[in-house]
């Protein structure tokens, strides 16, 4: 087969490369529908992850895992800013899990703001006001079986990130991806 290069095919080549990239650029970025997270608008600034809300308005977003903090933001490594809003936002999380081994299960939450993080009803660990971003270890003994997670956060004003992560066996796996010991629900 001779294939001889002119000006049509060259035009014919171009047109195919320039509609493949139109066609990339509007598909939709995809993730598995893993948590459901709710993120709330707040009318008034928020200062503590416990005062009232003034909700102005909310959506619900499908995320694989809970990994909210990109370069140095709020947003999701393929899905970008979800809360569609820089500052005083809620985001909430309530997701059951299942245990597949008894033991101590260390969470790990990154905030910048405050979050709470509450399991089976009882709060593991929280940090109530504004702060730069750190992670915090949550330490919980868990019983085989299901469990009900739910956390909190707030972005009140700046730099803002959440993350969520479980350490088992030595291993660290975002909350949201399956690992040997613990499954989402």
């Amino acid at each position: 087969m001779n294939i001889t290069l002119n000006k049509n095919s060259i035009a014919s080549l171009i047109l195919a490369i320039t509609v493949g990239a139109i066609i990339f650029r509007i598909t939709p970025v995809h993730v598995t529908k893993n948590i459901t997270v709710i993120i709330s608008k707040n009318r008034v600034s928020i200062t503590d992850i416990h005062q009232k809300r003034d909700i102005i308005s909310t959506r619900k977003v499908s995320l694989d895992h809970v990994d909210l903090y990109y370069k140095g933001k709020f947003g999701h490594p393929k899905l970008g800013n979800i809360a569609k809003a820089s500052d005083d936002f809620f985001l909430d999380i309530d997701q059951t899990f299942k245990v597949m081994q008894d033991g101590t299960y260390e969470f790990l939450v990154g905030s910048d703001d405050g979050f709470t993080l509450v399991i089976n009803g009882k709060k593991i660990c929280e940090h109530t006001h504004d702060r730069p971003y750190s992670i915090q270890s949550c330490n919980i003994f868990l019983k085989g079986g299901s469990h009900r997670l739910q956390a909190s956060y707030f972005q009140g004003f700046g730099n803002s990130g959440f993350t969520l992560q479980y350490q088992t066996n030595g291993k660290t796996y975002w909350f949201g991806d399956d690992s040997p010991n613990l499954r989402l629900d």
